[in-house]
């Protein structure tokens, strides 16, 4: 027996592989439309309470607050805060230097830190946002002060660092070097001539301001404390119906078969590892024959009684035939949300996701119900008429 053959089916299986890994066209892949309906629609479409909406948070989570840190991107060390209980474990130090600020500073001296910090290539760091709004607002602020500078100094929000350091004025320069050793002044001295100073405090040398932001961990503790979770998970779980998208299409007024092409045009010659050209650009390649669909895709308007009640029945005879079935609807009764979604799901026997466009467009859909079905080499979309109904 030759082995030419395989070697040759082989050889279009990884070029069909290669294909369907870049488009998402082809049939043999109802794998790909799967996995995207459910990356897409889980875990909102399990028909649960999302994890995040069960429970209210006790405390900030550490991870929020080393990733507040990590914001940083400067390296770590082993110095101890000036004046700190040499008895009580001390937080891992970072290397790096930064000037403290606060909008409670004139502009001016906003100014001044950020070309210091331009300069010395040194972090601005605010400990939070005004009361009342938002991080951008810290931008929108900024951005005429420092739009100029060359480069612009980087800015974070980081109220761990002013913790760590006892940060209480602003500004206030601190240095941290690679030996673990740091260095305070509150003003603006200058790096320049902070690091030439023995490390420690070194008291203040220029106007100090206080603090206007709150800290941003203990501001979003409060809130968090204060927040009525109960209401989000019902506003959330009433809301997210009224914010999916529907899709209008008519019903089928007749049975129709509509077969549509597969097929795959190359982009681009295709190689063997051992560089055998598998298929040369421009060649067409149908994956159905490859990779035939498993899957059967039941399309229908889950808001028509009629169209459920098809769509169960084509079901059915789908898994009498020992094919999987995947339920999809166009649109659902906003106004019941999940009630009608549970209700549906319950009706039919196999998953229920919500239409996506990619479906449409790669499908063909024109009216409902439909049924999508791999024969042989190609793919029949079956639009069935409300009267098939027995």
């Amino acid at each position: 027996m030759s082995l030419a053959a395989p070697t040759r089916f082989s050889s279009y299986l990884l070029a069909a592989m290669v294909l369907l890994s870049s488009s998402i066209a082809g049939a043999g892949e109802d794998d790909f439309f799967l996995k995207q309906l459910m990356k897409e629609q889980q875990p909102n479409m399990n028909r649960r309470i999302p994890d995040w909406l069960k429970t209210q948070p006790a405390q900030l989570s550490p991870v929020f607050e080393k990733l507040l840190k990590d914001g940083n991107q400067i390296a770590g060390g082993n110095a101890q805060v000036p004046g700190g209980d040499p008895n009580k474990p001390q937080p891992v130090t970072v290397q790096g230097k930064w000037i403290f600020v606060s909008f409670s500073m004139p502009a001016h001296e906003i100014r001044a830190a950020a070309e210091e910090a331009a300069t010395s290539k040194s972090v601005l760091v605010f400990r939070g946002v005004e009361p009342g709004t938002h991080t951008g607002s810290i931008t929108k602020k900024l951005i005429p002060i420092v739009k100029d500078l060359k480069p612009v100094p980087g800015t974070v929000i980081d109220p761990t660092l002013f913790t760590r350091f006892n940060v209480n004025v602003v500004p206030t320069m601190i240095e941290t070097d690679a030996e673990g050793k740091t260095r305070i002044a509150r003003g603006l001295p200058g790096f320049e001539w902070l690091s030439k100073q023995e490390p420690g405090d070194h008291g203040q040398r220029g106007p100090t301001f206080g603090i206007l932001e709150p800290d941003m961990i203990e501001e979003i503790q409060r809130r968090m404390e204060h927040m009525d979770w109960d209401k989000q998970r019902r506003e959330a779980m009433a809301n997210f119906w009224k914010r999916q998208d529907a899709f209008n299409l008519p019903a089928a007024e007749k049975n129709r078969d509509s077969h549509v092409d597969m097929s795959i045009v190359s982009t681009q010659a295709i190689f063997h590892p051992d560089g055998r050209l598998i298929i040369a650009r421009g060649d067409r390649i149908n994956p159905q024959a490859i990779m035939p669909m498993r899957n059967v895709y039941i399309v229908f308007d889950a808001t028509s009684q009629k169209q459920v009640a098809i769509a169960k029945k084509a079901g059915d005879e789908a898994l009498k035939k020992h094919k999987p079935v995947i339920y999809l609807f166009s649109q659902i009764d906003k106004d019941r949300g999940w009630d009608h979604f549970n209700e549906t799901g319950d009706v039919l026997n196999g998953p229920l996701y919500k239409l996506n466009q990619d479906m449409i467009n790669r499908f063909k859909i024109q009216a409902l119900p439909s049924v999508i079905e791999g024969e042989g080499d190609h793919v029949v979309v079956r639009e069935i008429a409300a009267r098939e109904l027995h």
